[in-house]
């Protein structure tokens, strides 16, 4: 009986004393949003040049496609990757629709997709934490990338990369003092019933 107060009152000073990080998002687009309806001729990097707040770590980032559609029913790929770095703005290079990723080996692929529609659809990518683990390491010397490589014609209405970033609560010394006070209080207590 003891042991589940002691686990119990343990999980609700936890509860109690956390408190949820605030996350603020920082939103990004390419000049032109559209990068150029990604071209099937070209591939495309994007280089943003960023750095996280102070006090702030990154908790979460996606990459959201609006209103992305393949330009016919013809296959198609498309590659995303993170870049450790690049040009900042849009640099575009030609490619004549060569088959495969033009980034293959750079930076991490954090997406391939295959055989998108003609109908226009919203696709959200959401970091994983290899992921984010990727673009915290590249944001820490301000400068970052995207590449993104079409083999077909994709028209969209805009591509915006949020990362979201929130400071890392620290507990006060008062709530430490209190939190210490209650569980050698919480202590005694339970070693004067285990005697009697």
């Amino acid at each position: 009986m003891c042991k589940r107060m002691v686990i119990i009152l343990a999980i609700l000073l936890a509860v109690g004393f956390s408190s949820p990080v605030k996350a603020t998002p920082y939103t990004f687009q390419p000049n032109p949003v559209n990068l150029y309806n990604l071209d099937h001729g070209q591939y495309y990097k994007w280089g943003i040049n960023w750095t996280v707040p102070n006090g702030e770590v990154i908790t979460g980032a996606t990459l959201f496609f609006n209103d992305i559609r393949n330009w016919d029913s013809n296959p198609n790929d498309l590659w995303v990757h993170l870049l450790p770095a690049a040009t900042s703005g849009v640099t575009v290079k030609w490619d004549g629709q060569a088959n495969g990723d033009a980034f293959d080996g750079q930076g991490t692929l954090l997406a391939h997709y295959h055989n998108l529609s003609n109908h226009a659809q919203d696709i959200t990518y959401t970091f994983l934490d290899q992921d984010l683990a990727a673009l915290i390491s590249a944001v820490a010397d301000g400068n970052f990338g995207l590449g993104f490589d079409p083999d077909c014609h994709y028209w969209n209405n805009g591509v915006t990369l949020t990362i979201e970033a929130g400071s890392n609560p620290v507990p006060e010394p008062a709530t430490m003092f209190l939190f210490g006070t209650g569980l050698v209080g919480f202590a005694g207590f339970s070693l004067k019933r285990i005697k009697k």
